[in-house]
């Protein structure tokens, strides 16, 4: 059984940055969803409106929720993907999935100037895109991108 996929922004501010990691969720077919946790300023005033067109004319669903524990407490996700580039601790998202079975995964990107605090970090487990270097912090539509196709092709193209 394929896991379902979740895409989440974390605290959006920039409209464009929303709207442009919506398109690059929506890209790939096995994203269920898109979702984004406490939108700020102007990404919620314009980006939000923008991305309700987009997921629509993709046929794709789109979330607002209030904070990130509604990501397990509402839609009961099995695993939280938080990633942290800029961290070298952590572990690359293959060795983080393995060979977990999950009926669900959200990856989670910090979209914003707001961290994720440690007590969000809790809920889940952060991760890296291990052939990215840490010379700059890429931006989240990079992260997310890099974080989906591993995901392809870990999860979908090697177990059938």
């Amino acid at each position: 059984m394929k896991p379902k996929i979740y895409v989440v922004a974390f605290a959006p501010s920039s409209p464009h940055r929303l709207v442009d990691l919506a398109k690059a969720a929506y890209s790939f077919d096995f994203v269920d969803s898109f979702i984004t946790v406490r939108p700020m300023g102007l990404a919620a005033q314009s980006g939000v409106p923008e991305v309700f067109k987009i997921a629509y004319k993709c046929g794709k669903s789109f979330l607002i929720l209030a904070n990130l524990r509604e990501l397990k407490e509402i839609l009961n996700i099995d695993m939280l993907i938080f990633i942290l580039q800029n961290r070298k601790e952590v572990q690359d998202i293959s060795n983080v999935i393995g060979n977990a079975i999950v009926s669900s995964i959200a990856i989670i990107v910090q979209t914003g100037e707001t961290a994720i605090s440690k007590d969000d970090l809790s809920l889940g487990v952060a991760a890296r895109i291990s052939e990215m270097n840490n010379l700059f912090s890429p931006n989240p539509v990079a992260e997310v991108t890099a974080a989906l196709l591993k995901l392809l092709r870990m999860l979908f193209n090697s177990r059938g």
